[in-house]
């Protein structure tokens, strides 16, 4: 969710970055070495369960996509040319950017299949959960090497537009070992869990 503490930072000393529209708490746009990079795809949405909420109700899941997703963390002596939500510098990245355009509709068909995924701490040691772009009946199939693993955390949503909040926190590729993984969990029950038992998780 691009708002709260959010701050884009301009000048020459942090590579150009300037901050050129800001709409109700959603940055669309920024600029990067004179360069603008539209932003809107970032902006949460709404994915529907039908009959998986209370008493049979619809489960409405929010989906928040950080600026983690189209950053990455700063060298030692590196310039930083934006902040994250939290005030942290980071760093621009083209990979992450080109990726974050395919995010909305990964996590859609995440919830909406009921992928399967785990708990892992991403590279800031931050206890997530992971989850890849594969479908319940290919997750036999993959093979050890680089995926693009995608980190994401669930909140009790306050009831209005959602139930529960899904925050994506962070995409990159990384090497993965499957025979590490001892268990896995299904968005469907996460979720559930989640609603149900008004908790964040993991």
């Amino acid at each position: 969710m691009l708002c709260g503490r959010l701050v884009i930072i301009g000048g020459s000393s942090l590579q150009g970055s300037t901050l050129k529209s800001y709409r109700c708490g959603i940055l669309e746009e920024i600029e990067i070495e004179g360069v603008l990079r539209d932003l809107k795809h970032l902006e949460s949405f709404i994915v529907t369960l039908a009959g998986k909420g209370k008493e049979g109700a619809d489960l409405r899941v929010a989906v928040h996509l950080g600026l983690h997703t189209i950053s990455r963390a700063c060298q030692p002596g590196e310039a930083t040319n934006l902040y994250d939500e939290n005030g942290q510098p980071r760093v621009f990245c083209e990979d992450r950017y080109a990726f974050s355009f395919g995010l909305k509709d990964i996590v859609t068909r995440m919830v909406e299949q009921k992928y399967f995924c785990w708990e892992s701490s991403d590279r800031n040691r931050a206890m997530n959960y992971a989850v890849l772009d594969a479908a319940p009946g290919r997750v036999r199939q993959l093979q050890d090497g680089e995926h693009q693993v995608i980190y994401f955390y669930l909140y009790p949503s306050d009831g209005q537009r959602a139930d529960v909040d899904l925050y994506v926190t962070s995409c990159y590729m990384r090497y993965l070992k499957f025979d590490r993984i001892k268990r896995r969990f299904d968005t469907h029950m996460l979720l559930r869990k989640c609603h149900f038992e008004n908790k964040r998780l993991p």
